[in-house]
C-alpha cells in the first residue's frame, strides 16, 4: 500500500511539474520538458495528453525543423480557468480577472467610500457580474473572489480582527455572502501585494514588500510562501515605532511608520493627488521638495532596519511605489550611507505592478491552487 501511495504521489508531482513547465515557457515542446524535467518522454506525454484532454493544454503547429522530426508546440490555454481579485480600500474599490498565466483579462477601478451597507454591497455585486459577462470564460470557470482588504485576519480567513478603516465591518465575510455569486475569500491587502510579485516572477524565494499607499503595510516571502506570523500579524511594518511617542497613527499609538510613510503625506500637499505631487516635485516645486526629502528621511530609515534585520531584497509597492522608478538610485545612495554593513543597495527594487497589485494578489490566490491541485 505504501508502494503504491508513493507512485500515485509521484505521478501526481509529475504531472504538475509538467503543467508548470508549459506555462513557465509558454511555448515549449515534449522534448524540452523531459529535458527540463529529467523525464522520460512516454511520461511527459501521456501527462500532456491528460492535460489536452481538460483543456488546459494545447498543441498548435510545429517548431522550425533543427535537421530531424519538426518538434509540436504545446502551450497552455490561460483561459481554461479564471479568477477575481476584488480591492476594497476606505475610498476605492480595484477589480480584476486573471487568468492561469496571471495575465490581467480586464480591470476596472471605482472611487467609492466604504460602507458595509446594501448599496455599496449591490455595487460590488453588479461589478464582479458585469466583469464575467464581459469575459470570453464561462462563468463556471471562475475559480473564485479574493477579496483584499486592509486588515487583520483571524485563523480562519473570514473574520476581521482589526479594521479600524473598514468601519463596521468585522462581519464583513457574511455581509457579503448574498453579493458574490461564487467562492470567496479574504487576504490582507499587503500580502495580497506580495503575493502578486512573488507570482510574477520579479522577486527571489525571500523578500520584503513595503505597501506604500494611504497606509502602510507589508508582505513578508520566506522561501517562496508568505510568512503571516503565529497571530497573522506578519509584515505590519507600517506600525513598528519610528519615532518614540511623534506623530499620532490612526491605530491610536503615536510614532508609528505609517504616520511618517503613509502616501496621504505626499497627495495631501497637492488636494489629495498623487499623481500632481510627483509632477510638482519634478518640475521642481519647492514645498513638494520640502516635503519629499522629509518623507525619504524617514523612508530610509525603515528600508535600512528592514534590510539589516531580515538581510533580503526589499520591494517597495504601494501608490507611491508604483512612483519610485525615478529616485531608486537616489534612495539606494542614501541607504547605502545609513547601513551599518556592506552593501551597494542592489537588494531595493520598485514593484513593476500597478495599482491594480493587491486585487491580482488576491486573484492568484485562486490561481495558484487551481495549479497546485493539477
Amino acid at each position: 500500500m505504501f508502494d503504491k501511495a508513493t507512485n500515485i504521489e509521484l505521478k501526481r508531482i509529475n504531472k504538475n511539474n509538467i503543467y508548470r513547465a508549459v506555462i513557465t515557457q509558454k511555448k515549449t515542446s515534449k522534448q524540452e520538458i523531459a529535458y527540463r524535467l529529467n523525464l522520460s518522454l512516454p511520461t511527459v506525454t501521456q501527462n500532456l495528453n491528460e492535460l489536452m484532454e481538460i483543456g488546459l493544454v494545447e498543441q498548435e503547429g510545429t517548431f522550425q525543423s533543427t535537421g530531424g522530426r519538426k518538434a509540436k508546440i504545446i502551450s497552455s490555454n490561460p483561459r481554461a480557468r479564471a479568477a477575481l481579485g476584488l480591492d476594497i480600500t476606505q475610498n476605492h474599490v480595484n477589480l480584476v480577472m486573471a487568468d492561469l498565466e496571471a495575465s490581467v483579462l480586464n480591470s476596472v477601478r471605482k472611487r467609492i467610500s466604504f460602507r458595509a451597507d446594501e448599496e455599496y454591497f449591490q455595487t460590488l455585486k453588479c461589478m464582479i457580474n458585469d466583469m464575467v459577462k464581459s469575459a470570453d470564460v464561462p462563468p463556471n470557470h471562475i475559480l473564485g473572489v479574493g477579496v483584499s482588504l486592509p486588515a487583520l485576519l483571524g485563523d480562519d480567513g473570514r473574520v476581521l480582527t482589526y479594521a479600524p478603516l473598514l468601519e463596521g465591518s468585522l462581519d464583513l465575510y457574511q455581509d457579503l455572502k448574498a453579493y458574490i455569486d461564487y467562492s470567496y475569500r479574504f487576504i490582507n491587502d499587503a500580502n495580497a501585494g506580495g503575493f502578486a510579485e512573488l507570482c510574477c516572477g520579479q522577486i527571489g524565494k525571500n523578500a520584503l514588500y513595503l505597501l506604500l499607499s494611504n497606509t502602510v503595510g507589508g508582505a513578508i516571502i520566506m522561501d517562496g510562501k508568505l510568512y503571516r506570523g503565529e497571530g497573522g500579524r506578519g509584515g505590519e511594518f507600517g506600525h513598528m515605532t519610528l519615532v518614540p511617542d511623534g506623530r499620532p497613527c490612526y491605530c491610536g499609538k503615536r510614532g508609528c511608520v505609517d504616520a511618517y510613510c503613509s502616501a496621504l503625506l505626499l497627495s495631501n500637499v497637492t488636494g489629495g493627488d498623487l499623481e500632481k505631487f510627483f509632477q510638482k516635485l519634478e518640475q521642481g516645486d519647492d514645498k513638494c521638495r520640502e516635503v519629499w526629502e522629509e518623507y525619504l528621511h524617514y523612508l530610509v530609515i525603515v528600508i535600512n532596519n528592514l534590510q539589516v534585520s531580515f538581510d533580503c531584497d526589499v520591494v517597495l509597492g504601494g501608490y507611491v511605489g508604483w512612483h519610485m522608478a525615478p529616485y531608486l538610485e537616489e534612495i539606494k545612495r542614501r541607504v547605502v550611507e545609513r547601513c551599518n554593513f556592506h552593501t551597494d543597495g542592489t537588494y531595493l527594487h520598485v514593484s513593476h505592478l500597478n495599482a491594480e497589485a493587491s486585487a491580482l494578489g488576491a486573484a492568484l490566490s485562486y490561481i495558484e491552487e487551481f495549479i497546485e491541485q493539477v
